[in-house]
């Protein structure tokens, strides 16, 4: 006898299974991200230099950004300047606080406020040795990888400053190199040669072009778009072996801030 063709049995054996159709619809959001990104990379300037400006502040302070502040004043590193992003400038839009060591061989950038709608919570600890290599060791995600491999950047999930200085402290030892003194006077200066920099070496890779005759920004081009994807996806996946820093309370949500 024939079997009929509404068998549950055949009508199994008929279609995916269910984790199929799920899989195919991670990989269509994956990607359908993944070509936001790419879009967003192309069009959106980034402000090499020029973006900032000094006090008055047209941004509140962030609670981040004062108790991360007051971290730096209590290690003794000497301030460098408050600034806050200028309008139709950066997409992010908040304040920044410049200190150095006071061995001037590392420069930190507290930066509070937000971006595309999100609280920004950031530190950035920088070092340039006289080879042109710079060490870079962050709080948090975000900020761009360096497509030429320069700048050699890791993060400390959730990491107060004083761990991250120390963190950074400790590659810097493991270099091996003595690291170059920066001007306690132009530290914001010396900051954004190193983006500036950074954005020579990625026109010249045509990873990027000039937007503006002055050079001072840039935009991706499609082949760097691309790579910012790819690097994306890679910090995600190391992101995974900090998962237990997440439960760090920030500055400014710690007891006692």
């Amino acid at each position: 006898m024939m079997p009929l063709l509404f068998e549950p049995r055949l009508l199994a054996m008929s279609y995916p299974p269910i984790r199929v159709y799920i899989l195919l619809v991670l990989a269509a959001l994956a990607g359908g991200f993944a070509l936001l990104v790419i879009v967003v990379g192309m069009c959106e300037r980034q402000h090499l230099t020029g973006d900032v400006e000094p006090a008055p502040y047209p941004y509140p302070p962030s609670a981040y950004w004062e108790a991360t502040r007051r971290d730096a004043v209590k290690l003794g590193l000497r301030h460098a300047g408050d600034f806050a992003t200028k309008k139709n400038t950066s997409m992010v839009k908040g304040l920044q606080s410049m200190f150095v060591t006071t061995d001037n061989q590392v420069i930190v950038s507290i930066i509070g406020g937000s971006l595309v709608g999100t609280k920004l919570k950031k530190t950035i600890l920088r070092s340039k040795f006289y080879n042109g290599r710079i060490v870079e060791s962050c709080d948090n995600l975000g900020g761009t990888t360096d497509f030429s491999g320069v700048v050699e950047r890791k993060m400390l999930l959730h990491a107060g400053l004083v761990e991250l200085l120390d963190f950074h402290l400790g590659r810097l030892r493991s270099a091996g190199l003595p690291p170059m003194t920066f001007n306690p006077q132009t530290v914001l200066e010396e900051y954004d040669k190193m983006d500036l920099e950074r954005g020579e070496r990625w026109v010249l890779l045509g990873l990027a072009r000039w937007v503006d005759p002055q050079k001072t920004s840039i935009r991706l081009t499609f082949r760097g778009a691309l790579r910012q994807v790819r690097n994306m996806f890679a910090e995600i996946s190391k992101l995974k072996s900090q998962e237990h820093r997440k439960a760090i309370k920030r500055a400014g949500s710690r007891p006692g801030d």
